[in-house]
């Protein structure tokens, strides 16, 4: 193979020289710079994506923390406002209970009242049936006639 021919080394070496040196006068110098402005122009479009996503991001950081504060603070307004429908629910429990307590007593007291009457009209009535019996049995068995107003006193006095 000629190639590998020794003498004709320095010929080889000599035109490698110089097609390498003309292409890459030719193709590559003029390609580095404008490779060279497109990787600087990536970059800065990277540095600049990045950095409106640290400003979105901080952005949402701020919209996050605004949203958890205003949560908290309906949070809290909830709580108080169950509180305040307790506090009033058993202010108004403890009133009807109070209420019905008084109803509950004054309903006891009339009973109580009837009652007595009762009681009263019942005894009223025991003492005449009582004496009524008893002259009735006096005469039966002794034949003496007593008067239901002598047994009622005969009652009284014992």
């Amino acid at each position: 193979m000629p190639q590998f021919d020794p003498s004709s080394f320095a010929s080889q070496l000599f035109w490698f020289g110089l097609i390498f040196a003309l292409l890459y006068f030719a193709v590559v110098k003029p390609t580095l710079p404008k490779l060279g402005k497109v990787i600087d122009a990536r970059d800065a479009q990277v540095a600049s994506d990045l950095d409106r996503a640290e400003a979105a991001k901080g952005q949402a950081d701020a919209v996050r923390t605004a949203y958890d504060e205003s949560i908290k603070a309906a949070q809290a307004a909830a709580q108080a406002e169950v509180a305040a429908a307790k506090d009033a629910a058993a202010k108004a429990a403890d009133g009807q209970l109070k209420a019905l307590a008084a109803q509950l007593d004054a309903d006891a007291d009339a009973a109580a009242v009837r009652l007595d009457a009762a009681r009263t009209a019942a005894r009223s009535s025991l003492e005449t049936t009582v004496a009524d019996l008893t002259g009735d049995a006096v005469a039966r068995l002794t034949g003496i006639e007593v008067t239901p107003d002598d047994v009622a006193a005969a009652l009284r006095t014992a």
